[in-house]
């Protein structure tokens, strides 16, 4: 399934507006149901039911102020689900991945569904250890040999054998963060590099 892109992006910063990543992907844009339209949903659901843990253990931050609360104590979460294999353009990262099925309440979207993959996404284990994805993210930029300030994108992801998640990310800058005009800007240059990369 192919994420929004600079959703989940990281060290790409624009001279004019924000450059902060949104950290989900809408299932779905038709009002006013909302029902599941984005190309390989299947593909991901299913692989979240295989790979699905309780509400009660897994947290995230909402709303502007980003107010961290666990899943079952918001009726917006439906689903949660740990992937303990993930593979970066297949290479496998030495952590677990948590993402969350969110269905916003908001009165202009309201039923609308996310996937959510915030750096923010937290779990605990079953020995009570909190993980969260931005120690899957720190084990990344090391086995990726990317510095702090890379610049770099996830732009599509798939289950394999569903309990497999396999990330597609185009490496911009592994040295250094990458400054734009606009989002403009930075949209036409990185569909560039995807279609670069879908064509090797």
């Amino acid at each position: 399934m192919n994420l929004d892109l600079a959703s989940f992006a990281f060290g790409a910063n624009l001279l004019n507006g924000t450059g902060t990543s949104p950290w989900g992907t809408s299932l779905g844009q038709s009002q006013p149901e909302y029902k599941f339209t984005a190309k390989g949903y299947e593909n991901i659901l299913g692989g979240m039911v295989y790979n699905s843990v309780p509400l009660k253990i897994v947290g995230l931050p909402l709303g502007k102020g980003g107010v961290t609360t666990y899943c079952h104590e918001n009726d917006g979460c439906q689903l949660a689900a740990v992937f303990k294999k993930v593979f970066i353009n297949d290479l496998k990262i030495d952590a677990p991945f948590a993402m969350i099925i969110f269905k916003e309440d908001s009165a202009s979207h309201a039923g609308r569904r996310h996937l959510k993959y915030s750096p923010k996404i937290f779990f605990k284990d079953k020995t009570g250890y909190i993980h969260s994805n931005q120690t899957f993210l720190d084990s990344a930029y090391e086995q990726l040999g990317l510095s702090k300030d890379a610049c770099w994108f996830i732009h599509r992801i798939e289950v394999i054998n569903q309990d497999e998640l396999h990330m597609s990310a185009v490496i911009v800058n592994p040295n250094q963060s990458v400054l734009y005009v606009d989002s403009k800007e930075r949209a036409a240059e990185w569909h560039k590099l995807v279609s670069e990369q879908v064509e090797k």
